[in-house]
C-alpha cells in the first residue's frame, strides 16, 4: 500500500506472501484472529484484526497509534520481527575509587555514570585500604590487569581510558607506567589503545602537569603529587585534575619532603602498632635535629593520619570538566 506516493505497509486490498505469513502469525498467537482466512488476501476481516491488536500495543506503548495497515512497526511490535541489536563499539572506561570507599562513590564513578552512552564502564574492585596502602594498590593493579586482559578484544577494536581517584589514581598511575608504557610490560599490547586518562588528586601527579575544575582552585604549577615516585613523561592525552591544598597532589618544597616521608610510612606500615609505629619510624627519619622532627610531626598532622575524609581540597573535586573531555 502507498499513501502520497511512498510505501507504508501491506493494507487493505493488497495480496501478497507475506500477508498470509502474518495471517499465520496472528492465528497463533491472537484468539480474535483464529478465523483469518490462510491466503493472502488483506481483506475486511484482517484490517480488523489488525486494528485490534494495534490498539492493545498502542495502549501499551508500543506503537503510536493503530492505523490497520501492516507496517514495519507493526511487525516489531507485534513480535513478527526482531530487531537486531545494535553493535556495541564502546570504548572500555575503567575507574578505581579512591580509599576507603566503594567503586560507585566518588568522582570516579559519578564521572563514568555520565559517560554510559560513550563507554562501557567497568569499575575495579579492590580493598581500598588505608594502612599499609601499598598492598591495596597492588591488589587494585592486580585486578585492573586482570580486567584490562578479560576485555582485551574490544580494547584492540575500539580502544579504552581510566579514570582513578586518589589511591586509584596511584593504581592507574603505576598500571600506566610499570604495566602499558614500557616495551616489556605485561599491557604493552595496549598501549596504542589508550584513549585517554583522568585523575583527581593523584599522589603521583608530575610537577607542572595540572588542570582545572570549578571544585576548588588548581593546584600551583611548582606543586607536585605527594608520592616518592611520580609520573614522568605524562602523555598529553592524560589530565590530572588537582586542587590547591589538596595534601596528596599538591605539595612542594621542605614541607613537601617531609609529607613524601610520611607518605612512604604509610604504603609500606602499621600506624601506631607494635615496633613499627608511627612514632619509632618518624624518629627512625629524622637525623635528631628538633626542627626537623617537629618538621615530620607537622607533617603527620597536615596528613590527617592519611584519610581522606578530613581534607576538604582532596573531596570536592567537580567531575564536569572531566565529563566533557572524556565525552570528546
Amino acid at each position: 500500500m502507498k499513501i502520497a506516493g511512498a510505501w507504508v505497509g501491506w493494507g487493505l486490498g493488497d495480496s501478497s506472501d507475506e500477508i498470509q505469513k502474518f495471517k499465520a502469525f496472528m492465528r497463533a498467537k491472537f484468539s480474535y484472529a483464529r478465523s483469518l482466512a490462510d491466503t493472502p488476501a488483506f481483506d475486511d476481516a484482517t484490517f480488523t484484526a489488525v486494528y485490534q491488536m494495534q490498539t492493545a500495543y498502542t495502549a501499551q506503548g508500543k506503537l503510536k497509534k493503530p492505523n490497520g495497515i501492516i507496517d514495519y512497526a507493526t511487525k516489531l511490535a507485534s513480535g513478527y520481527l526482531v530487531k537486531p541489536p545494535v553493535a556495541d563499539n564502546r570504548p572500555v572506561l575503567f575507574t578505581v575509587c579512591g580509599t576507603g570507599v566503594p567503586w560507585w562513590v566518588g568522582p570516579d564513578a559519578d564521572t563514568a555514570r555520565a559517560l554510559e552512552w560513550r563507554y562501557k564502564w567497568q569499575p575495579i574492585g579492590y580493598p581500598a585500604a588505608v594502612v599499609p596502602m601499598n598492598p591495596s594498590v597492588q591488589d587494585g593493579r592486580a585486578e585492573l590487569r586482570r580486567q584490562f586482559e578479560l576485555h582485551r578484544d574490544r580494547i584492540v577494536k575500539y580502544g579504552a581510558a581510566m579514570i582513578g581517584y586518589s589511591q586509584g589514581a596511584i593504581v592507574t598511575s603505576e598500571t600506566w607506567m610499570q604495566d602499558i608504557a614500557p616495551d616489556n610490560g605485561r599491557l604493552h599490547w595496549a598501549r596504542g589503545s589508550i584513549l585517554k586518562a583522568v585523575t583527581f588528586g593523584n599522589p603521583m601527579r608530575e610537577q607542572g602537569h595540572v588542570w582545572a575544575d570549578p571544585g576548588a582552585a588548581p593546584a600551583p604549577m611548582s606543586s607536585h603529587g605527594i608520592a616518592d615516585q611520580l609520573l614522568t613523561g605524562t602523555p598529553s592525552w592524560w589530565r590530572d585534575y588537582a586542587h590547591k591544598s589538596d595534601l596528596y597532589s599538591d605539595v612542594e618544597g621542605e614541607s613537601g619532603e617531609n609529607k613524601t616521608a610520611i607518605y612512604k610510612i604509610i604504603m609500606g606500615a602499621r600506624m601506631l602498632q607494635g615496633p613499627d609505629n608511627l612514632l619509632a619510624q618518624v624518629l627512625e627519619l629524622g637525623t635528631g635535629s628538633p626542627a626537623e622532627l617537629i618538621g615530620m610531626f607537622k607533617a603527620v598532622m597536615d596528613a590527617g593520619l592519611f584519610f581522606a575524609k578530613q581534607t576538604g581540597p582532596h573531596i570536592n573535586y567537580d567531575p564536569r570538566p572531566a565529563i566533557d573531555y572524556l565525552a570528546a
